[in-house]
């Protein structure tokens, strides 16, 4: 019988969307029966697998910038600007303690290779493992060491890992791309030529956004501001954030020319910063109305592949 595979891709807070894409499915009476994630998309894939899906979605949506706040473990010396251990010690919760290889569901968490620079298939091992490799924004989260190796953010190599479903046997993909919109990444499709004494002219950016605070409030500015600041001087945060959305978007458009889903769903969060994470409710309900939206498309694929849902 043929299988239905799930590509879950990166975003960070946007990626909440995967929650209500999975309702929505499900609504139609769709189960995937593989699942490949990266980033975000690893761990929400991950708590799908796992049966914990509904535990996830109470968690997140009572989430505030403090909670956010107080899970930064600052930590310079270990390659990012957080460990990621307290993040991770909470996601605990949402995954379980089990090893990839003995969830019901065939899963793959994508991650990359730090030094050798190539995608890996973490497909063996502890899930809380697999998942925090896959999640470690370079930058921002320090790498996962494995054994005698390091990973880092599978988006890097591979945002919406189409292929793996493929691998893992999926006959029919539904990839999730949540930077699916023009608004989120407006790369030119040619060079650009300019003029830096006109655009020096036309500068009125004079002042640099001063974010001196105190305590819970100062932090709370940092959470806010981490993703990009048009028209003003953009901070460290913003300038990883958007450098690494202009590379897998780039990535992304590649990755897909060359082996396309049976089924895109591009979930509406290009208003949703990258550590809006206390905008669940928001996500989740993009997610569900980027199936809505096609589910006639959904279910007319899914007759061509012999499957039904519920309305079939």
């Amino acid at each position: 019988m043929a299988k239905i595979g799930i590509a879950l891709g990166s975003g960070s807070a946007k990626g909440w969307a995967h929650i209500g894409v999975f309702k929505a499915l499900e609504q139609l009476g769709i189960k995937p029966d593989v699942v490949a994630g990266c980033s975000i998309g690893a761990f929400v894939g991950a708590a799908y697998a796992t049966g914990n899906l509904s535990k996830l979605e109470h968690w997140v949506n009572g989430f505030s910038n403090w909670d956010l706040v107080s899970m930064m473990d600052i930590s310079w010396r270990r390659g990012g600007l957080m460990s990621g251990e307290k993040v991770f010690e909470h996601a605990k919760t949402m995954i379980g303690d089990i090893n990839v290889e003995d969830l019901d569901i065939p899963f793959v968490a994508v991650a990359t290779d730090l030094y050798g620079g190539h995608e890996v298939w973490l497909k063996k091992g502890p899930l809380q493992d697999a998942v925090r490799a896959s999640c470690s924004i370079p930058g921002l989260l320090s790498p996962k060491r494995l054994g005698d190796r390091y990973f880092i953010d599978g988006a890097v190599v591979n945002p919406i890992p189409v292929n793996v479903c493929r691998a893992l046997g999926a006959d029919l993909v539904i990839a999730v791309d949540l930077y699916g919109y023009p608004e989120v990444l407006a790369v030119p499709v040619e060079a650009e030529t300019i003029d830096i004494d006109q655009l020096n002219a036309e500068s009125n950016d004079g002042h640099f956004k001063n974010l001196i605070g105190h305590s819970k409030d100062y932090l709370s500015e940092i959470a806010n501001k981490f993703i990009k600041n048009q028209g003003t001087q953009p901070n460290m945060f913003a300038v990883m954030s958007t450098a690494l959305d202009i590379l897998e978007h780039r990535q992304k458009k590649s990755r897909l020319a060359g082996d396309p889903p049976e089924i895109l769903l591009q979930p509406k969060v290009a208003h949703i910063g990258s550590m809006d994470f206390n905008r669940a409710p928001e996500s989740i309900a993009a997610g569900e109305q980027a199936v809505n939206d096609i589910a006639h498309l959904i279910e007319s694929e899914l007759l061509r592949y012999h499957l039904t849902g519920k309305s079939s």
